[in-house]
């Protein structure tokens, strides 16, 4: 593939992962269940606005580094650490917090597929990597 083509899929990931964390916010700030983002039954309401702003802010650097990924490599790179950091967070959150108790069993199915979705996502940015601009 030359990088060409990689880069424009570079810049499609990156306004795809943008707008999965859009819509995180979204039922984080409202409250709603919709997997894999959200079990409305664990809402708490300053918690999940400080998420939602969370997300929105990872969103804006993901379009930010979109419109010009070669421009944006060190950003770039700190999204990559940053998701990796997040996906594993997520799968091992599952051993220290009994969704059952909180009343949301499905909770723990939607932990594990954030995380998997945010390595899969990490996997695609290294392997996108614009690597011939490298320093």
């Amino acid at each position: 593939m030359n990088s060409q083509t990689k880069l424009k899929l570079l810049k499609a990931g990156l306004y795809i992962g943008a707008a999965y964390y859009l819509v995180g916010a979204f039922v984080h700030y409202f409250g709603l269940t919709l997997f894999p983002w959200f079990e409305g039954k664990l809402y708490v309401q300053y918690q999940d606005t400080i998420i939602a702003l969370v997300a929105v802010i990872l969103a804006y650097f993901l379009v930010v580094v979109a419109r010009d990924p070669i421009k944006n490599l060190d950003m770039l790179k700190a999204i990559i650490v940053s998701a990796f950091i997040a996906s594993i967070f997520s799968i091992l959150i599952i051993w220290k917090i009994d969704f059952l108790s909180l009343g949301a069993p499905a909770k723990k199915l939607q932990t594990i597929t954030e995380g998997i979705l945010g390595l899969i996502f990490v996997s695609a940015l290294i392997w996108l990597y614009p690597k011939k601009y490298l320093n």
